[in-house]
């Protein structure tokens, strides 16, 4: 970025360098993968979602998504409920034991048991919910608050422009809007055309969101939409790489190889318990492209001993070509 590089945009008074960030998303989002992201360049951490209701019971494992390293700042720790005193209480919590950044509001979450309570997307309903939300949250922290939304619940109700207006006016820093309905939540192309409506109408930045698999899809977002920044959401899990502006066939399996031990070890070591399992859809996703034989991803993709795991990646990828003995091509383990 050179010696005294330019932000290129800020969230309230915190510069933000670069243009690609990992998109928030449950069961993705976890403190190893958003580290091993930031070290390929995305350009600031939203941890997976915070369901205030359970964090305010003390639900163990909401504390769990709040793990960052202070290297990894700006972080922002995203809230998810369809209570807002609730989440201003939690949020003011947060802020005095974790101290991030930035929060973040989830009105994008189209899980059936999230959005029909009224959270995530469900608050896209709710008008009068948003506003309460962003004021209060606001009022309860000392650092920014963002949103995060879809383009509306359906087709009939596109109200991102109305909504992101009533955030704004109420505390709201920045808007990132994924191209979707809650409706059509996967199933069909995601539309830019929004995010361009959205960034002409708002005086904050506005990240776009949806369908950015390639890094010439990332570019082309930019330039059709006028977005300050694209985030990457599913896309990323076998190609992290992304946010160094690079496509996966163009990662060599010792990359490959040394961030998957990195990251193995990393989760292990981050929550010794139960971080092995949720390590084999990344795996997965790593070997997918080099046509691994069935039954050898099976067991790989079983394996319940970490050292016994470790073994047989290295067997896999040595097979393929990688060398365990070679240089670091990145060392994810510091700063």
């Amino acid at each position: 970025m050179g010696q005294n590089p330019q932000p290129t945009f800020h969230i309230g008074s915190i510069p933000v360098y670069g243009q690609l960030i990992l998109a928030p998303m449950d069961g993705l989002s976890d403190a190893t993968f958003r580290w091993i992201t930031r070290k390929l360049g995305s350009a600031y951490s939203v941890s997976e979602f915070i369901n205030t209701l359970d964090y305010a019971n003390q639900k163990s494992y909401e504390k769990k998504r709040l793990l960052f390293r202070d290297v990894e700042r700006p972080f922002a720790a995203q809230l998810l409920d369809n209570d807002a005193v609730r989440m201003a209480e939690a949020a003011a919590r947060i802020e005095e034991e974790f101290h991030p950044d930035i929060f973040d509001i989830n009105m994008g979450c189209s899980a059936r048991s999230v959005a029909g309570r009224g959270a995530g997307v469900g608050m896209m309903r709710q008008p009068g919910l948003v506003r309460d939300a962003f004021r209060l949250v606001t009022q309860s922290v000392s650092v920014p608050v963002t949103a995060k939304m879809r383009i509306g619940w359906d087709e009939t109700t596109h109200n991102f422009l109305e909504l992101s207006e009533l955030a704004i006016e109420n505390g709201a820093r920045l808007i990132a809007l994924h191209g979707r309905t809650q409706k059509n939540s996967f199933n069909k192309p995601a539309r830019w055309e929004p995010i361009a409506e959205l960034k002409k109408r708002v005086n904050v930045p506005v990240i776009g969101n949806g369908d950015v698999i390639r890094a010439a899809d990332a570019h082309r977002m930019l330039e059709e939409t006028g977005c300050d920044a694209v985030m990457v959401g599913r896309a990323a899990k076998a190609n992290p790489w992304i946010f160094s502006w690079r496509d996966r066939q163009e990662v060599s399996i010792q990359e490959v190889y040394q961030l998957a031990r990195f990251q193995i070890n990393d989760m292990m070591q981050l929550q010794p318990e139960r971080g092995l399992m949720p390590f084999r859809k990344y795996l997965k996703a790593y070997l997918d492209p080099y046509g691994i034989p069935r039954e050898q991803m099976k067991k790989l993709l079983v394996c319940s001993d970490h050292q016994e795991l470790l073994s047989l990646m290295d067997e896999v990828f040595t097979a393929l070509g990688a060398s365990k003995d070679a240089p670091e091509i990145i060392d994810f383990s510091t700063g």
